[in-house]
């Protein structure tokens, strides 16, 4: 979920060349919650700045109690999330813009350990 086209299409690619497979991209926190709706991913890279009315953060809330995804937030405003969501620094997953590689599969890895060792996979 990213509202910048261009930094979506980029994101999406680096995500498949790590093996991970792409089931849509969205631009505003609606459209992200019904492509969940439709989708059930199991992982989720939201932006916190996205088209419509709906921020990031509302629409991962959403998105994780419907489908049970594992969020990575891709923001340049880290501190929102530890201003917004105060568990987030327990057990949130975070790459800042810009990202590299190495960090994007860190995070990856990391939601695919959280996913693979939490009591509903």
């Amino acid at each position: 979920m990213e509202d910048e086209q261009i930094i979506a299409e980029d994101l999406a690619a680096q995500v498949r060349s790590m093996g991970h497979e792409v089931i849509g991209i969205s631009i505003s926190g609606e459209e992200a919650v019904e492509v969940a709706d439709e989708t059930r991913p199991e992982l989720v890279l939201m932006d916190i700045h996205l088209e419509g009315q709906m921020t990031g953060i509302e629409s991962a809330r959403i998105v994780q109690e419907r489908t049970g995804a594992t969020v990575i937030f891709v923001t340049a405003y880290p501190g929102t999330l530890l201003r917004d969501i105060p568990e987030f620094e327990k057990s949130g997953i975070c790459v800042n813009k810009p990202y590299s590689r190495v960090q994007l599969e860190a995070a990856l890895n990391k939601a695919t350990a959280v996913r693979q060792s939490s009591p509903a996979s």
